[in-house]
Formats: C-alpha cells, sequence, structure tokens
C-alpha cells in the first residue's frame, strides 16, 4: 500500500539545478541512487526513514531532471500491510515542511540575495503601548520593535500599533516583505507569551463610529459615519490597511492612486481548478520607501524594563515591562533542538490565539490555552495532566482535569464553559457564575505558570 505526492515540471530558472537536487537530496537522504535514461534525463532515487503522526515509516523520494530543468518530483510513502492509514495529508505536509523545491531554490538563490530592511505591524489592545525600542540579532536577520503614534487612554481596549522592523538577505522587495511577515509572525507568538499580551493582526474594514461634532454656532452634536479603518505611520509616510496589499504611501493616497496594490488570486466559484492570479496596483513607492530604510533610522527609546518574567496575568490596563531577560530568551529559542523549537513555536501560536479570541470567548480561549501546553507535553511524551503537575506544582489535579473537560466539552461537542450564550444585565447574582468567573482566571493563571516554567527549565536554564 503506498501513497504519492507528485510535482511536475518546476522552473528552475538561473539555477544550477545539479547543485539544487543536490541541495535536497542532503536534507533527509544518506544513499541516493541514480541512472540515465534516453531522453538524456537523469533520474535520482533515495529512501529514507522518517516519522509520520509520531511513527517511523518508510519512504522514497525520486526526482526526474536535467542541467536546466526538474521534470518531476515524486514522494512516496511505503505502509506495512498492517498499517492502514490514510497518509495522503500528511504527505503533502510532509513535502512542503521538509522537500519543497521551491523553499529549496529561494534557499540557493539566497547566495545572491542583497540586503532588505522593511516594516511589518501588528496590534496590541492596551491602555499604555510598550515604551521604548528593542532591538535583536539572529544569525539571518536582524529585527528591532517599538510602538508608534503613542496615545494612551484610559479604556483598556485602546488599540496600539507596534512597527517591526527586520533586516534581511532577499532576492527583491516583493520576497523581503513576504520573508520579514513569517518571521514577525512567529516573532510576536514567542513575545505574545513572554508578556501575556494577544498581538493582533492589522485588518481595515468599513465599520460604524459615533463622535461629537459642532455646527457653525459651535454647538456640540452626535454624528455617525461609516469609515474605513486603517493607520498612518509617519516615519516612513505610509498609510497601513493591512500588511500585504494594503500598504499605500501617503502621497500616493492624496493623489488617489494604487489604494490597493499587490497581488489578487479569483477562483472561479463553478470551477475551483480555474484560478486567475494578477497584479493590482503599483508597488513602486512602496518599494522606494523601503530601499531607503534603514534600521539605524528607527527612533531609538529609551526601554521600560522589569527584572524577571511575570509569570502572573497581565491584567489590561497596567503598564507593560519587558524582562531584562527578553535577549536570553529569543537566544534560548534559537538554540533549541529543531524538534523542541518546533514544538514551542506551535504552543507559541495556540497562546497567542488564546489571546486574541480570549477578548470575546472564553471557553475557546481556555481550550486553545490546554492546547498549548498540550504540545509541549506531547513533545515530552507525557499526558497534560502530567505535564502541568511537573511543571506547575500548585495546580490541584481537579483544576487539571477540568481544562481538559472544558477543551474537550468544546472541540467534541460544541459545548462552551463560561454562559457564553446564556448573557445576564447583572450575572454576579448567580453564585454559579462567580464560581466560573473565579475558575476561569485559575485555568488561565495554571497555563501561563505552567509555561513559563517549562521555559525557565528548558530556555533559560540551558
Amino acid at each position: 500500500m503506498t501513497e504519492k505526492v507528485i510535482v511536475k515540471n518546476i522552473d528552475c530558472k538561473g539555477i544550477d539545478v545539479v547543485k539544487l537536487v543536490g541541495h535536497i537530496l542532503n536534507i533527509k537522504c544518506d544513499t541516493i541512487n541514480t541512472k540515465s535514461t534516453e531522453n538524456e534525463h537523469t533520474i535520482a532515487i533515495a529512501n529514507f526513514l522518517d516519522k509520520l503522526r509520531n511513527k517511523p515509516v518508510n519512504m522514497q523520494l525520486t526526482l526526474d531532471y536535467d542541467e536546466s530543468t526538474i521534470y518531476e518530483v515524486e514522494l512516496e510513502i511505503y505502509q506495512t500491510e498492517n498499517d492502514s492509514i490514510d497518509y495522503s495529508t500528511d504527505l503533502k505536509l510532509y513535502y512542503y515542511e521538509n522537500l519543497d523545491i521551491y523553499k529549496a531554490i529561494y534557499e540557493i538563490r539566497a547566495e545572491r540575495d542583497t540586503p532588505k530592511t522593511v516594516r511589518i505591524y501588528k496590534s496590541i489592545y492596551n491602555s499604555y503601548a510598550i515604551q521604548g525600542t528593542y532591538s535583536f540579532n539572529f544569525p539571518k536577520y536582524k529585527i528591532m520593535f517599538h510602538a508608534l503614534n503613542i496615545k494612551e487612554r484610559t479604556d483598556p481596549l485602546t488599540e496600539q500599533i507596534i512597527a517591526f522592523d527586520i533586516k534581511l538577505y532577499a532576492n527583491n522587495m516583493q520576497e523581503a516583505r513576504a520573508k520579514a511577515y513569517n518571521i514577525v509572525s512567529d516573532f510576536v507568538c514567542y513575545l505574545s507569551l513572554l508578556l501575556d499580551i494577544g498581538f493582533h493582526e492589522p485588518l481595515s474594514m468599513y465599520r460604524n463610529f459615533v463622535k461629537i461634532s459642532y455646527n457653525t454656532h459651535c454647538n456640540k452634536g452626535i454624528k455617525h459615519g461609516r469609515y474605513r479603518t486603517a493607520f498612518i505611520d509617519n516615519e516612513l509616510q505610509l498609510i497601513i490597511k493591512d500588511n500585504l496589499n494594503g500598504v499605500i504611501t501617503i502621497k500616493d493616497a492624496i493623489n488617489g492612486e494604487n489604494l490597493n496594490n499587490g497581488v489578487i488570486s479569483i477562483t472561479n466559484p463553478e470551477n475551483s481548478n480555474s484560478k486567475i492570479i494578477e497584479k493590482c496596483g503599483d508597488t513602486d513607492h512602496i518599494a522606494e520607501i523601503f530601499e531607503k530604510h534603514r534600521l539605524e533610522k528607527v527612533p531609538k527609546n529609551k526601554g521600560q524594563y522589569c527584572e524577571e518574567i511575570n509569570d502572573n496575568l497581565f491584567i489590561l490596563g497596567q503598564e507593560i515591562f519587558i524582562p531584562r531577560k527578553i535577549r536570553d530568551y529569543f537566544k534560548g529559542i534559537d538554540a533549541l533542538d529543531e524538534n523542541v523549537k518546533k514544538s514551542f513555536r506551535n504552543s507559541s501560536r495556540l497562546y497567542n490565539k488564546s489571546l486574541v479570541i480570549g477578548i470575546n470567548e472564553s471557553s475557546l480561549q481556555i481550550a486553545f490555552l490546554v492546547a498549548s501546553v498540550e504540545t509541549l507535553a506531547k513533545m515530552e511524551k507525557i499526558s497534560f495532566s502530567e505535564f502541568v503537575k511537573k511543571y506547575c506544582e500548585n495546580a490541584s489535579k481537579s483544576d487539571i482535569d477540568d481544562m481538559y473537560e472544558i477543551r474537550s466539552k468544546l472541540f467534541h461537542s460544541g459545548e462552551f464553559s463560561f454562559f457564553e450564550f446564556e448573557s445576564s444585565m447583572n450575572p454576579y447574582i448567580n453564585p454559579v457564575y462567580e464560581y466560573f468567573f473565579q475558575k476561569y482566571t485559575d485555568y488561565r493563571n495554571i497555563a501561563r505558570k505552567t509555561l513559563i516554567s517549562w521555559i525557565k527549565n528548558n530556555i533559560l536554564n540551558n
């Protein structure tokens, strides 16, 4: 019984195909067989052992190529008679995560890449913004972040914009922006876990607003309007609707030009196999700004530090303090074993999602926190309960079991545990609500203390 992934006719223009094939095969394969065909192609075949669904499986990678083109890539899995699992989706994911030819082409072309500095934006919700500028050096890129347009409000649900500047190597500005976006997406998840703050993706939409207005006689009134959400980066003279197609220069906006620019994809609803991909607008003016951008030009403001990583919950409305060990934290992540690093990355992604979702959905937040913890427990090959007791000794067994039950009830039977569909104008007169409100806080505390304890033991202490 076998499953296959087949990719055909890969354009390798400007690439040494022989070097590319060697680069791909050397990722996983120790033993390689090659043969020539009548049409002067070369066939390279490599067998290797790896894991799918946490069990070892035998796989074979076959490449059909010549000096200018890779004609076909075939990844095949050999299953034993007793193995009846459908690996078709797993195999596709494995290919794109481990053996993707286009990823390998990017890696080889990176040797000719030039340095670029681009900016990616995220938002947080808090009365106070992050104070100061923070910089980090990684082997393949440098990153620096600070808040834009700082305006403090007493309302804890106040949007604050955080700018992340990344210096990296890329072939062109479009590729640099894509790379930077992916780097920042994971960087903020690690930061989210460190600070217990959710980082949101800027998303522009038309929303309703109500504001105070004045007539010609200075009489106060109320005005309602529907406006598109966005923000201005005065440092780079850009207007941001989102990080992808929604970036425009202030000059273009004033002139009514390039209001949307980038790449759009259109799928025919009658035929999902038919897709149109085309460019919209002109990104040259944005590229010009980023080509002139340098990390040295980013405003350097004094950071606001605390001595230790806080394993208590962050309460909206407080000032944000950055742990002094933040650089040790990121260096420690970079030094992790690849499998451990991947598990911690996934755990951090879930943690950030729990905070983004948790603004409105308590049950989903706890379920995602449980999943965040369970990701690391699975990596250590112990149960969720054992993992929590190992890193959070004060957690009671009943709370640990209840947390997991909330996750299971939600994902397996759609049951919400925190009265999301039983609203009341005065819920605190209900003793049960009061009890579950306290438990909601307790469960979040247990998850956070467990994860921070794991970080101190496995990242900072190493």
